[in-house]
C-alpha cells in the first residue's frame, strides 16, 4: 500500500509540472489574444482603453478575465492606469504558471497606456504582442520537450524510491 502511495505522489507531481508547462503556453496565447483584441478595439472601434479592456477580457479564460477585472476595479477605485496595470500583471504572474519574464512585455505597456495618442499606444501594443508571440512559441517548444520528461521522471523516481525501500 505504501508503495502505491509513493508511486501516486511522485507520478502526480510529474504530471502537475507537465500540466503547468502546457498551461503557461495557453496563458501566453490568451494574453496574445487580449492584446490583439485591444489593438482592434482601439484602432478600429476607437474605444477608450477601459472599455476596450472590459470588452476584450470577457471571453479569454478565467485568469485573463480576472486580470482585466482587477485592473478595471482598481481604476474604479481611483488608481492610475499605470499602477492598476502593473499590479494586475504582478498578480497574474504570481497566481499562474507564467514566469516573471513573461510579464515583462506587459509591464512595459504600463507607462504608455492611456497617456499617449492612439498611434503610440497601438505601436506599443503591437510590440508587446510580438514579444508575447515569441515567448509563446518558445514556451511551446519547451513544453513539447519537457512534458514527457516530467511525466516519466515522476513515475520513474517513484519506482526507484519503492525499489530502494524494499
Amino acid at each position: 500500500m505504501g508503495a502505491l502511495l509513493v508511486l501516486f505522489a511522485t507520478g502526480s507531481t510529474g504530471y502537475t509540472i507537465a500540466r503547468s508547462l502546457g498551461e503557461r503556453v495557453a496563458l501566453l496565447a490568451q494574453l496574445e489574444s487580449l492584446l490583439q483584441y485591444l489593438i482592434t478595439e482601439i484602432d478600429y472601434g476607437l474605444t477608450p482603453f477601459p472599455q476596450a479592456l472590459e470588452r476584450s477580457g470577457r471571453s479569454l479564460g478565467p485568469a485573463i478575465t480576472g486580470f482585466c477585472s482587477r485592473i478595471l476595479s482598481d481604476l474604479e477605485e481611483g488608481k492610475p492606469l499605470r499602477l492598476a496595470w502593473e499590479q494586475g500583471v504582478a498578480t497574474l504572474v504570481a497566481l499562474t504558471p507564467l514566469q516573471p519574464q513573461d510579464g515583462e512585455p506587459l509591464l512595459v505597456l504600463g507607462p504608455v497606456l492611456g497617456l499617449s495618442d492612439r498611434r503610440d499606444q497601438l505601436r506599443h501594443l503591437k510590440l508587446a504582442w510580438e514579444h508575447l508571440h515569441y515567448a509563446q512559441r518558445e514556451a511551446e517548444l519547451e513544453a513539447q520537450k519537457k512534458q514527457k520528461l516530467w511525466r516519466y521522471t515522476g513515475l520513474l523516481s517513484g519506482l526507484v524510491i519503492v525499489l530502494l525501500l524494499i
